[in-house]
């Protein structure tokens, strides 16, 4: 990879999509210019350029690298050395979602983005979000007795947490992940 004077090009784009995610984080998409992230990272307009022409190259980086991390770490919470239980599935999702404010608000912002008009990252979602659904159809696939409703359980269990990550950033009186996991497991009945 090229070197710049500031470092390789691999540092200088995660530096960019760092700076990126925490601005928009906290400011949103259409209040982050290019100019607040250049300033923000220490990196010349010029170089941030090299690496994105508009901001919706960067927004479609920052939504991809996002879902990415997202599901590596459901992942990476749901025990590989047993089949999973709709317990651990619904508490990774919503340990995942809801630890990090700023993940949050970045989710919601990106989500706004995608059906607001940005069709590459309203596609995005739809890869990602199918993505979560196989997974929850395939823990249900291992688990015993009728296997009814798979499409609209994993649907059902992406939209409550979106929900809920909608209610912690708008500060609702908070519910426990425990409580939420248990109301959920009683009303599929599982």
């Amino acid at each position: 990879m090229a070197k710049t004077n500031k470092g390789s090009s691999k540092d200088n784009r995660q530096k960019i999509l760092e700076t990126a995610m925490a601005i928009i984080g906290k400011k949103g998409v259409e209040k982050t210019s290019l100019a607040h992230i250049s300033q923000a990272s220490s990196l010349s307009k010029g170089t941030l350029y090299y690496y994105y022409a508009s901001k919706n190259e960067l927004i479609f980086d920052i939504a991809d690298l996002h879902m990415k991390r997202i599901t590596r770490d459901l992942f990476g919470m749901i025990d590989k050395n047993k089949p999973p239980s709709w317990e651990s599935i619904f508490t990774a999702f919503f340990n995942t979602l809801l630890s990090s404010e700023a993940r949050s608000r970045l989710h919601l912002y990106l989500i706004r983005e995608a059906i607001s008009g940005n069709e590459s990252l309203k596609l995005r979602f739809q890869q990602t979000y199918a993505q979560w659904f196989g997974l929850v159809d395939k823990a249900y696939a291992t688990m015993p007795g009728p296997q009814t409703g798979i499409p609209a359980r994993s649907k059902f269990l992406v939209a409550v947490v979106d929900g809920f990550i909608l209610q912690e950033l708008l500060k609702t009186d908070p519910t426990s992940i425990k409580e939420i996991v248990n109301l959920i497991l009683k009303t599929l009945d599982t």
